[in-house]
């Protein structure tokens, strides 16, 4: 390459990614509208972290484990209350991490006044025709990449 290289085109991505897919009834819909909520949702997925899509959707076993570590919290913290009050605090905590962890239910990051699915529900109005998130992922660089950690002198050890 020579001394006189010229840049024409370049991209430049991101550290981090948020990618929903929306699923429209009426294909004569408004393109902006759609593309300007899905944007949105695509920037809320990489704030808010969200875990599930639906209520439905979050596995019945990380349910479970969930309300266990809760009712222990507050049988540890709340000596003496009857087991209804407790029962009653758990599912009172199990709605908060439904709104925390579910995509659907969680407060939209644009407008937190109102959660994701009204959100979707306004902008089906505004289009006339039923819109809904079909999946999500949000990604960041170097997430899920585990490191090998190994003693440089077993690495020479090794190669000898």
């Amino acid at each position: 390459m020579g001394d006189n290289a010229m840049l024409r085109r370049c991209f430049r991505l991101g550290r981090i990614a948020g990618i929903l897919s929306l699923q429209v009834d009426d294909g004569q819909t408004q393109v902006e509208a759609l593309h300007r909520v899905g944007s949105e949702s695509a920037m809320h997925v990489v704030a808010a972290k969200p875990l599930f899509l639906t209520k439905e959707l979050v596995p019945s076993d990380a349910l479970e484990n969930e309300r266990e570590i809760l009712k222990s919290q507050f049988l540890a913290e709340a000596s003496g209350k009857p087991q209804m009050a407790i029962e009653k605090m758990v599912e009172g905590r199990l709605r908060k991490y439904f709104e925390n962890a579910v995509f659907m239910d969680q407060k939209f990051i644009m407008n937190d006044t109102m959660n994701v699915k009204a959100v979707l529900d306004n902008l089906s109005k505004e289009v006339g025709s039923s819109v809904r998130v079909v999946d999500f992922l949000g990604m960041e660089v170097r997430e899920g990449i585990a490191r090998q950690e190994t003693d440089r002198s077993e690495t020479v050890a090794q190669v000898a």
